[in-house]
């Protein structure tokens, strides 16, 4: 018998296709994020919090660039180049741009201004997907300066489930 995580591994990586891996990150960071949050070795809060902020950073990455091939190959053809990118804002710009004629209602755009805000905090904290790699810069200077001593990762695990939410519905959203 197989066992869930074998499963759940083995869907995401049947997918095909460029997006399959963008949910596996945020997965990855939602069992990070518990395992924390049981406290089982929560001593290891700090050791623990560059990764899970990667994962979920790698993840926001992956999700807004699966977006914009989504909406260029399909409609747009618009930013290719700007795949290449890794600054969380640049990338954000330009997908809110494709998105922003489907949202009418005033809950449709508070949404995406709450998935935007996540967003650029995220990329506040580590604008280009190097500051949560790695401790120190080729300079050596000391990465995720900026961000606070003590994160709820729960909450921020309940924010990145905001986004994903976000995501799943825009699919009906723009009509691919």
């Amino acid at each position: 018998m197989k066992k869930q995580h074998t499963v759940l591994l083995r869907k995401y990586l049947d997918q095909g296709g460029d997006g399959e891996n963008v949910i596996a990150f945020k997965e990855a960071g939602d069992e990070l994020v518990d395992f924390v949050a049981r406290g089982e070795k929560y001593s290891w809060y700090e050791a623990f919090l560059r990764p899970i902020v990667f994962l979920y950073r790698h993840y926001l990455e992956l999700e807004i660039k699966y977006w914009i091939k989504e909406l260029n190959n399909k409609q747009l053809n618009q930013g290719g180049e700007l795949l290449k990118e890794h600054n969380l804002k640049t990338l954000w710009v330009l997908l809110k741009s494709l998105i922003q004629p489907f949202f009418g209602t005033k809950e449709d755009l508070d949404f995406l201004k709450e998935v935007e805000e996540i967003v650029l905090t995220f990329n506040m904290y580590d604008p280009t997907g190097q500051e949560s790699r790695y401790t120190r810069t080729t300079k050596g200077v000391k990465t995720l300066r900026n961000v606070p001593s003590m994160i709820d990762v729960k909450e921020v695990k309940c924010l990145i489930e905001r986004v994903s939410n976000f995501f799943t519905g825009l699919e009906g959203v723009v009509s691919l």
